[in-house]
């Protein structure tokens, strides 16, 4: 017997219809994909500065950790996971700190965040209406070529990026700083 196609279920053979097509046109697309050509991983290398780099932080108040971090000061290079430099004591205020020779500098940009804990209660920092300031330095080969102050609201942490660009190791002895609002 044959079965008369007005008697067929249209609805279920629709979605078999499509479900075949939709099925078809991934499987065509994955193929499509696999057969182009891999992409080549192209690894940033830049060259290592060759200058000699110094960082010098001063501060206006004794840095100290708080209740929630320890921290007293971190400077850190490029989100590097080791930092250049980190305290957990206090820090005292009018004593320069001096990071040298300061390791990793590339030629291009290369920022320095630096993280300084207030270590004060925020109520008494407010009542007081005090805020904190530090001063950044970079040298290189003993001129200083990027100088910042850093400030923060009270009762506040100070934190700040510093860019510095370094150009091609062609005449070390000029190296050109970029700085971020030279501020006073």
């Amino acid at each position: 017997m044959i079965a008369n196609i007005d008697s067929l279920p249209r609805r279920p053979l629709l979605v078999l219809v499509m479900a075949t097509a939709v099925w078809g046109s991934l499987t065509l697309f994955e193929s499509f994909r696999a057969s182009l050509p891999k992409p080549e991983a192209v690894e940033n290398v830049r060259a290592d500065a060759h200058s000699e780099y110094a960082i010098t932080i001063t501060l206006t108040f004794d840095a100290q950790g708080d209740a929630f971090s320890p921290l007293a000061l971190r400077v850190s290079l490029d989100g590097v996971d080791e930092p250049l430099f980190e305290s957990n004591t206090t820090v005292r205020a009018g004593l320069p700190v001096l990071i040298s020779p300061v390791a990793g500098i590339k030629v291009g940009v290369n920022e320095l965040l630096i993280e300084v804990g207030s270590g004060a209660d925020s109520t008494e920092a407010s009542l007081h209406q005090i805020a904190h300031a530090i001063r950044v330095q970079v040298r290189v080969n003993e001129e200083v070529i990027v100088e910042r102050t850093l400030w923060s609201e009270p009762g506040n942490t100070i934190s700040g990026l510093i860019i510095l660009d370094v150009p091609e190791n062609t005449a070390a002895s000029a190296p050109v700083a970029e700085h971020e609002g030279h501020q006073h």
